[in-house]
């Protein structure tokens, strides 16, 4: 190989390394292309990607490899897996189509869930046992790799790209057929956030939603928009709003093709689309969704029926964010009759109605109302899902934003903080539920003067919103308007001017600017009252 100092620079050595993950027959080829083509390694890493089947058919892995180069090699290995166990064969090109990094059985097993289930597959994943036995075929020809924790299976990234190359050169491989049933096994394994731990194995699948969905599939397959759907839920639970709404929206494309736009399953998708909409703060486009559901449900379905209910839940937020208080109660008021009816009192829909009524009386100023409903959602969702699950948290973030209106500074602190430690654990600290308890214990500590600490998590807040929101967002906005005017409270006009003239965009700036005015009219409307 050409010598180290004549390689373009040290970044492309460990880039290319780390790509063939040092897997030592891969470098002794990379390198002996290298050094018979006089190519460097960042030229090599553009045709890895590429031209990688015409790069290891020209490369010679030299005498202490005599069996030939990598493809005639695995090629070798895939025929024997072939003639001893087919299933195995088939099943090693699907492992190839998720993120390699961590496979296990219920992941390959929820494939089964499509509408063509191919026998192999059915074969392979049986049960527990046959899945080993299959996957202890591929471990013995060193393509697959158990880990030592988490009782799963890695892939070599090599190893992936040259079963990826075998799908898309070999006219017996159904590659759509494979990208199907990654995306569905991926989609039906995501759990609903209403099971007790469901934070775990959804960000255990996040990886595999990213490798799923860069391959866009359409046709007429139920299971495959479905999929999509679960998957547009995973990303809205865990706060990735953008890859939410790509999952949905091309869920919504193949169910209204397919199955009409009033069926209940294309409703669905139509109401979580608008949840997701009011999430982004796109009011009227959410609302516009929401009333689309609605209709559709009493239609279909009645306007008793939870479904129907849900979306009446969820048009009550709506107009609460809108700031119609009177419609927003007549919403949560018709919902948490119908939920009381069909589900019961205790059931998590009807807790988070109760939550919301919660939210809806603090809003009013009717504290002690508000105090009531927030303590028998929180009993409720402890019971039924646990200290730690994220609908329990939000119900102790509300009950520190209750305590802090009511002037309990203390109590509200304790909530702030266990909501805030609970989020970062279950969600990570990027998340926008755990931003938003970040932002509200800013407001706290300058409410209490500690106005250093108050600033940090400012900061903190702002920048998890724009990351999490996009600047535009009303949240983000509301930021910019504590870190400003805490800020120009203290006289900071350095600060000030660096927010104003950082890459604001406009409405960030007027927005600024005119809160900052208006606290300062506060100010002054206090003096003269005090002086009174």
């Amino acid at each position: 190989m050409a010598p180290f100092s004549s390689l373009l620079d040290f970044k492309d050595t460990v880039t290319l390394a780390n790509r063939l993950d040092r897997l030592p027959l891969a470098i002794v080829i990379a390198g002996a292309f290298m050094r018979e083509t006089g190519t460097n390694i960042a030229e090599y890493l553009l045709y890895y990607h590429e031209y990688w089947s015409e790069l290891q058919r020209q490369s010679n892995p030299g005498r202490q490899y005599h069996q030939g180069n990598m493809l005639q090699t695995w090629m070798i290995s895939y025929r024997e897996i072939q003639k001893r166990d087919p299933n195995a064969a088939e099943l090693l090109l699907l492992l190839a189509r998720f993120d390699n990094r961590d496979i296990w059985y219920e992941l390959v097993k929820s494939g089964c869930q499509s509408s063509y289930v191919p026998a192999w597959l059915e074969r392979a994943t049986s049960s527990g046992i046959s899945f080993k036995i299959a996957v202890k075929n591929l471990i013995g020809f060193s393509l697959l790799e158990a880990k030592k924790q988490g009782g799963g299976y890695t892939m070599h990234p090599v190893v992936q790209d040259w079963c990826i190359h075998l799908v898309n050169t070999d006219q017996n491989v159904n590659a759509t057929q494979l990208n199907e049933l990654a995306l569905i096994s991926v989609g039906f394994t995501v759990p609903s956030s209403r099971e007790i731990n469901y934070c775990e194995l959804q960000q255990r699948l996040i990886p595999h939603a990213n490798y799923v969905r860069r391959e866009s599939l359409s046709g007429d397959s139920f299971a495959v928009w479905e999929a999509y759907y679960y998957l547009g839920d995973l990303y809205s639970d865990q706060g990735k709003l953008k890859e939410a709404e790509e999952m949905y929206q091309r869920a919504l494309a193949g169910k209204e093709k397919g199955l009409g736009p009033d069926h209940t399953s294309t409703l669905n998708t139509v109401g979580n689309l608008g949840l997701l909409y009011s999430n982004q703060g796109k009011l009227k486009e959410a609302e516009e969704i929401y009333q689309r559901a609605m209709a559709g449900y009493e239609k279909a379905l009645g306007p008793d029926h939870t479904s129907t209910l849900k979306t009446v839940n969820n048009l009550g937020n709506l107009y609460r964010d809108q700031g119609k208080l009177k419609e927003a109660e007549e919403m949560y008021q018709r919902a948490l009759a119908g939920k009381e009816k069909a589900l019961g009192p205790d059931y998590t829909s009807t807790l988070k109605t109760v939550g919301n009524l919660g939210i809806l009386y603090s809003n009013q100023g009717k504290l002690k109302e508000a105090e009531k409903m927030y303590q028998r959602a929180l009993e409720g969702f402890e019971k039924a899902l646990g200290p730690d699950h994220t609908s329990t948290l939000n119900t102790i973030d509300n009950l520190g934003n209750l305590y802090k209106d009511q002037g309990k500074l203390k109590e509200a602190e304790e909530m702030y903080r266990r909501a805030l430690e609970g989020f970062e654990k279950a969600l990570g600290p990027d998340h926008s539920f755990a931003v938003s308890t970040v932002n509200s214990l800013g407001n706290l500590y300058e409410d209490q003067g500690k106005l250093k600490e108050a600033e940090e998590l400012y900061q903190r807040a702002l920048a998890g919103k724009e990351k999490a929101l996009g600047q535009q967002h009303t949240s983000t906005l509301n930021a910019v308007d504590n870190l400003g005017s805490l800020y120009s409270d203290q006289g900071k006009q350095v600060e000030l001017e660096k927010i104003n003239h950082a890459g604001l965009p406009g409405s960030q700036a007027v927005h600024l600017n005119s809160s900052i005015a208006r606290r300062a009219m506060e100010r002054l409307a206090r003096k003269f009252k005090n002086r009174g």
